[in-house]
C-alpha cells in the first residue's frame, strides 16, 4: 500500500481545529492521510469526504478501518457536496478541508500519465470515468484552444513556438505518450530553475482535463452556507490560479461578515516537512472561521 506523507498536517489539525467533536468534510480524500487525523484527535469525529479519483478512494478506505462505522466516503467530485449531503439530512458541518491539485499518489503512477518525469500513456485523468483525457486535449484541441489554456492553466507569457511544434507533430503522428510530449515542447522550451515552461504545460493540460478551475469560486457559495456559526475551513492550494481563486473568495466572505480570516497570509511548509517532503514547498494554506451568531447579531446592531 502507498506510504502517504498529508501536507501541513499539524497546521491542519490546529486551524481546523479538529479536537473538538463535530462533522467534518474532507473533500479531498486521497489516500485518507488528513481524513485519518481529523478522525484520530477525537472519538466522536464523524468524517464525510470525497475524491474523484476511485484508486484512491479504494486505498483510503482501507486505510480508515481502524474507524469503521465514522465515516462515509463517495467517489465524487466536491463540488457535488451540497446534493450528497443534503439527501442525508446533513446541512451543517464544523469542519471542510480541500488539499486541492494532482497528489503524489497520482504523480508517481505512472499509469496515469500525471509527470512528465517517466514516460507514460498521455492520460492524467484523476476520475477513470470521464471521457477526455491528455491525449484528446493534445491532439485534438485547436491551435487557437492550445494557446488558450497554456495561456490560462500554465501561464505562459507567450506560448506559441509551443503550440507550433505541437500542432506540427500531430499532423504527422498523434502524440501518445508524456515523453513524446516531453521531447517536443524541449525542442522550443530548454528547462529553467524556476518556471519551466514543461511543467507550466504539462500543468495547464492537467487542469484542462479535470476541470479543476471549473465552478471553484461558485463552489464557495454553497460552501458557507454549509458552515455552522464558529465553523472553519482550511484550503491548501498548489499553484497561483487556486491559491487566487481561495483568497478572493475569503475575502469577500469577511467583507460580506460571513467569515473571520485566520490566516491574513498563507501558511507555508516548515524547513523539517520541506527535507522530509519536497512537494510540500508549492503547498499554501488559508483558513477562515464562519462568524458566530453573536458576532452576526453585534454587526447587526452596530448598523442599526
Amino acid at each position: 500500500m502507498p506510504e502517504h506523507v498529508p501536507v501541513l498536517k499539524n497546521e491542519v489539525a490546529e486551524l481546523l481545529n479538529i479536537t473538538e467533536e463535530g462533522i467534518f468534510f474532507d473533500g479531498t480524500v486521497g489516500l485518507g492521510g488528513h481524513s485519518a487525523a481529523i478522525l484520530n484527535a477525537n472519538s466522536a469525529n464523524y468524517l464525510y469526504g470525497t475524491d474523484k479519483d476511485s484508486e484512491a478512494l479504494e486505498i483510503a478506505g482501507k486505510n480508515l478501518e481502524l474507524f469503521q462505522g465514522r465515516f462515509t466516503l463517495f467517489h465524487s467530485d466536491f463540488r457535488n457536496m451540497k446534493d450528497l449531503l443534503l439527501p442525508m439530512d446533513i446541512a451543517k458541518i464544523d469542519g471542510f478541508l480541500f488539499d486541492l491539485g494532482v497528489s503524489s499518489f497520482q504523480l508517481d503512477n505512472p499509469g496515469k500519465g500525471f509527470s512528465y518525469a517517466q514516460d507514460a500513456p498521455l492520460d492524467m485523468r484523476m476520475d477513470k470515468n470521464q471521457t477526455l483525457s491528455a491525449f484528446d486535449v493534445v491532439n485534438d484541441y485547436t491551435h487557437e484552444q492550445l494557446t488558450d489554456i497554456f495561456k490560462r492553466y500554465g501561464e505562459l507569457g507567450n506560448p506559441a513556438k509551443i503550440v507550433d511544434q505541437v500542432v506540427f507533430h500531430r499532423k504527422a503522428k498523434k502524440i501518445e505518450t508524456t515523453g513524446e510530449l516531453k521531447t517536443i515542447i524541449r525542442r522550443v522550451a530548454p528547462q529553467q530553475k524556476t518556471m519551466d515552461p514543461l511543467a507550466r504545460v504539462f500543468q495547464a493540460v492537467r487542469i484542462e482535463v479535470n476541470r479543476e478551475l471549473a465552478g471553484l469560486e461558485d463552489f464557495f457559495g454553497d460552501l458557507f452556507n454549509m458552515m455552522k456559526p464558529g465553523a472553519r475551513v482550511v484550503v491548501i492550494s498548489f499553484h497561483s490560479l487556486e491559491d487566487r481563486i481561495v483568497k478572493t473568495a475569503l475575502k469577500r466572505a469577511r467583507e460580506n461578515g460571513i467569515m473571520n480570516i485566520l490566516t491574513p497570509k498563507p501558511v507555508t511548509a516548515a524547513e523539517n516537512e520541506l527535507r522530509m517532503n519536497p512537494r510540500s514547498r508549492s503547498a499554501k494554506l488559508r483558513a477562515a472561521e464562519s462568524e458566530s451568531r453573536e458576532e452576526r447579531e453585534g454587526a447587526r446592531r452596530k448598523v442599526k
